[in-house]
């Protein structure tokens, strides 16, 4: 995934266009090293996702992709350090769509690395964070139908013949 800031338009006549963020998503093709003998620079060459039918948000606030829609073929390029890791989980109710779980990137502090789970960002953006849910208000109960109370019976318990 990479995100990118863009200048975006309503059309061709628009005196107002405005900077915004996209993101893209892809798979990683390929890994090349450009050798300019002082240094290197890592580039991954990329298969992305058409942003036009390839990508939604589902009601629950997951973003789904079809990784079959390819994107633009001629700009496959990204510098190594321009794209964020994320996994992509086939959705059980769409046979073509994939779910993008994003990931925080590891801290390491002197060769140690270092979690926060804390931090880690929601799968999803339209499910409320644990911090706005009130822990004394929560039931463990359900309380919008009966429950049948099943005790344990120790008496009907059968002894086994031994042979």
């Amino acid at each position: 995934m990479v995100e990118a800031e863009s200048l975006h338009m309503s059309t061709a006549k628009d005196k107002n266009p405005i900077y915004a963020n996209m993101l893209y998503y892809g798979v990683i093709e390929d890994i090349w090293e450009l050798n300019y003998t002082q240094f290197k620079i890592p580039v991954f060459r990329c298969k992305w996702v058409d942003n036009k039918g390839g990508v939604k948000v589902d009601e629950n606030g997951f973003t789904l992709v079809d990784l079959n829609k390819e994107g633009d073929p001629n700009d496959q390029f990204i510098f190594a350090s321009q794209a964020k890791q994320v996994f992509y989980v086939n959705d059980p109710n769409g046979e073509r769509w994939s779910v993008v779980l994003t990931t925080k990137p590891k801290l390491y502090d002197r060769g140690d690395v270092c979690d926060n789970i804390e931090e880690t960002p929601s799968f999803s953006r339209g499910l409320p964070e644990s911090d706005d849910i009130d822990n004394e208000d929560v039931a463990y109960v359900r309380e919008d139908c009966e429950g049948i109370y099943v005790e344990e019976d120790t008496t009907s318990r059968k002894k086994r013949k031994r042979t």
